[in-house]
C-alpha cells in the first residue's frame, strides 16, 4: 500500500514500521520488502476478523499522510476482493475502511464493530 502512489511518504514509512513491530517484523525484514517487493510472498487469511484487520492497516497505511488518492483507495478495494469479500462489496467495505481509518479508530474497537456486523 505505502508504494501504490510510487513514493513512500515518511509517515508511511514510520506507519509500516510501526505496523512490522505489532506483528513482531523486524526493521531490517521491512527495509528488504520495500526495496523488493516482488519478492514477498503474501498468504491471505482464512478468518474474516483477521482478514479485516489486515484490511484496516492498508487503510491507515494509505491515511498515514492525511490524504488518499484514488490509486491507493483502488489499491484497498483489490486487496478486499482478493481477500474474499464479494466485488459488490469492496467499494462499501474500502469506504469503512478509510472512514475509520480517518477517523483514527483503535485496531479493537474496529474489530467489535466488524463482529457487531457479520
Amino acid at each position: 500500500m505505502a508504494l501504490t502512489d510510487t513514493q513512500i511518504d515518511t509517515t508511511e514509512l514510520e506507519m509500516l514500521f510501526r505496523m512490522g513491530e505489532e506483528r513482531g517484523i523486524a526493521k531490517e525484514e521491512i527495509q528488504k520488502l520495500i526495496l523488493f517487493p516482488d519478492q514477498v510472498k503474501f498468504t491471505i487469511p482464512t478468518d474474516t476478523l483477521v482478514k479485516m484487520e489486515y484490511l484496516y492497516d492498508f487503510a491507515r497505511m494509505a491515511w498515514a499522510n492525511k490524504e488518499i488518492d484514488e490509486y491507493e483507495e483502488i489499491t484497498l478495494r483489490k486487496f478486499c476482493i482478493k481477500f474474499g469479500f464479494e466485488a459488490a462489496n469492496a467499494q462499501q467495505i474500502t469506504e469503512f475502511l478509510i472512514e475509520e481509518a480517518k477517523k483514527g479508530t483503535d485496531k479493537r474497537s474496529l474489530l467489535e464493530i466488524v463482529k457487531q456486523n457479520l
